[in-house]
């Protein structure tokens, strides 16, 4: 079968002109409808199928852009030019649909202008040169990207609506339920004619000009410059972000978060809008009066389309890249604790953690810093199908964490903190950091940090202590203490080339204990004052099984910086139920000793043998040995 031949009359494609816009010129060129047009040029294959579908803004397949080409006369590079794909190396929400689904079901596509547009009247009335005035300017590509909200060539925010009828610009809502440009089977309408099609036509010239033009203040126009160069393919590689170097796509992804965290949050987000017309639009509430487009009951995906009116979209846009520009993540995730922090709920329950958790936008590495300190605290296991990966990937892992905060980081970070035992503290931080690692719920966070325990008992006092804790925090002065001091140590780690693995300490150990042979030379090491069990002596004359369970608990967590609770004990397990008891009881009256630093005379000579103890266990243990319990160093 022959290919049909090119039109006979063409139109070449203006600077940034759209596939709509050149079909509107061209059928007004050829006295014919869009609709007609798009069938002779191979767009659509059917006259009962003659609308232009929205798909087709934003990609055409190969053979269907080469004839589209070849019949307007055109380059096939020219083509690619009209559709919104051709920013998509830069700028996400462009990008073609994986699975076909391209509008405003595809959740990626909600940040593009494609069932209505912003224009410039003074573009669409064109250049002076005999084309353009007869047939118009361009219908611009880039007016459906939200992040052009201006024309810097005229010096003027874009509009949105018509003068006359206030109608959306090229609105696709028809009484249908098939979407496609309005009159788009009528002929003879001007390209730059409203084509307001519900309750008869309005038909005013939208190139002429406005009675009252909103002048571009320098900061939108600094800002627009901005953002333009960062749409351009020729433009910078590189921004940074909350003091990281990133790609212009993850700054886009960076902006349209923060503008859905601003408007979720709102009112809390009102003192950084530094906007009075903006605050005005978002105390209405947002409508397609104002330009969302977005039908939706709910209010998290409302609060996700952006304002087709200009200058109050250029407002947020601008509060949000303020947001962006700080040096360092710790601001921002300070911002973010404040504006998702509510008194009658946690973090992940708020809507804004929850959409990003679903959608996990591809987001620059400062921007994943500052939420991860965030999102991941105190989340519910009901909420672990949106938690299963972290938010940002650290260096360290889970198993380079102890069960039990060292006491070094514990000292230099929380120590300060009054008003809860430390053992609470030590061990929700523990936790908190494997959550930063992992990702999932603080339940699953404690699920791991409990492997190789075998008392349910010990698991429940494990994961008990972030509720407790979490109640403390929200009471305190500086709600936002504890969680910033979190992720003060979370940056220190991941800086850290020297991380020890704790969990293959702790699997390496977990039915070890000290055997009779070390025991013996350790017990010849402590020297017993006179006095026995008189003040000053304290550590009884008898040196049996009972105090190597003891050694052998503390040894344990001098190895892997664990709590005593979570020490396997196999002397004791040995001894029937009521020895096991009284024995747990003396291990705990050890541990007590210690850390309220009153330990005794033999307590101390103890202490100064195990860490010689642990001293030569670690290094067999960190190259994946597991050490003879008759094994020491005295040997």
């Amino acid at each position: 079968m022959p290919l049909p031949r090119p039109l006979a009359r063409s139109l070449g494609p203006l600077p940034d002109e759209s596939l709509p816009g050149v079909l509107l010129r061209l059928a007004f060129r050829l006295d014919t409808s869009p609709a007609e047009l798009s069938v002779r040029t191979g767009l659509t294959d059917s006259a009962n199928l003659a609308v232009l579908p929205i798909p087709l803004l934003i990609g055409l397949a190969r053979e269907r852009r080469h004839t589209f080409a070849r019949m307007i006369k055109a380059k096939d590079a020219e083509i690619s030019a009209m559709l919104l794909d051709a920013h998509s190396s830069r700028y996400p929400p462009a990008q073609p649909s994986t699975n076909g689904r391209n509008g405003l079901t595809n959740q990626q596509h909600r940040w593009l202008f494609m069932h209505a547009t912003r224009y410039c009247p003074q573009c669409l009335a064109g250049h002076d040169n005999p084309v353009e005035r007869e047939f118009g300017g361009a219908w611009k590509t880039s007016w459906r990207l939200p992040p052009v909200f201006a024309c810097l060539e005229h010096h003027r925010f874009l509009e949105h609506v018509c003068p006359a009828c206030k109608s959306l610009v090229l609105h696709t809502e028809t009484r249908s339920a098939v979407r496609h440009m309005p009159r788009w089977r009528e002929g003879g309408l001007h390209p730059a004619q409203c084509r307001k099609f519900i309750d008869g036509q309005c038909g005013y010239r939208l190139d002429q000009e406005a009675t009252s033009v909103q002048s571009l203040p320098p900061e939108y126009r600094s800002l627009q410059h901005f953002l333009l160069d960062l749409l351009d393919p020729d433009g910078p590689q590189v921004v940074d972000v909350l003091g990281h170097p990133t790609s212009p796509a993850h700054y886009f992804n960076d902006l349209r978060s923060a503008c859905h965290l601003l408007r979720t949050s709102w009112p809390n987000s009102r003192h950084l809008l530094g906007s009075q017309e903006l605050v005005s639009s978002l105390e209405a509430g947002a409508g397609d009066s104002d330009g969302s487009l977005s039908r939706s009951k709910f209010v998290r995906t409302a609060s996700d389309m952006p304002l087709l009116a200009a200058r109050p979209h250029a407002a947020l846009l601008m509060a949000a890249d303020r947001l962006l520009r700080p040096d360092a993540p710790d601001t921002f995730a300070g911002h973010l604790r404040t504006l998702i922090n509510d008194n009658d709920c946690r973090p992940s329950k708020v809507g804004w953690t929850r959409a990003f958790l679903d959608n996990r936008p591809e987001c620059s590495e400062g921007f994943l810093q500052a939420v991860s300190s965030v999102v991941h605290s105190y989340a519910r296991g009901t909420l672990a199908r949106n938690l299963k990966e972290p938010v940002h990937a650290t260096r360290f892992r889970p198993e380079h964490i102890p069960q039990f905060l060292e006491e070094d980081w514990y000292q230099r970070y929380f120590a300060h903190m009054e008003g809860i035992a430390a053992v609470h503290l030590r061990r929700t931080v523990a936790l908190r950091l494997c959550q930063s690692a992992s990702g999932g719920s603080i339940q699953k966070a404690s699920d791991r940090m409990s492997l190789f325990l075998s008392s349910p008992a010990i698991k429940d006092r494990l994961a008990d202590s972030p509720k407790r804790v979490h109640r403390w925090a929200r009471n305190r002065p500086d709600p936002l203490e504890f969680e910033s001091a979190i992720q003060d140590l979370a940056t220190e780690l991941d800086a850290r080339s020297d991380l020890i693995n704790y969990e293959q300490r702790r699997k390496a150990l977990m039915e070890w204990c000290i055997g009779p042979q070390p025991w013996e030379m350790i017990c010849a090491r402590i020297v017993v004052p006179g006095g026995g069990f008189t003040p000053g002596g304290g550590f009884p004359t008898d040196l049996s099984d009972r105090k190597r369970n003891i050694a052998s608990v503390i040894l344990w967590t001098l190895v892997t910086q664990g709590e005593h609770v979570f020490a396997p004990t196999p002397i004791c397990d040995q001894q029937d139920p009521k020895t096991q008891k009284k024995w747990r009881m003396s291990v705990d009256a050890v541990w007590a000793r210690i850390q309220h630093r009153t330990q005794r005379p033999t307590d101390d000579q103890l202490i100064t043998a195990l860490k010689d103890y642990a001293a030569y266990l670690i290094p067999i243990l960190d190259r994946g040995g597991i050490p003879s319990i008759e094994a020491s160093p005295w040997t």
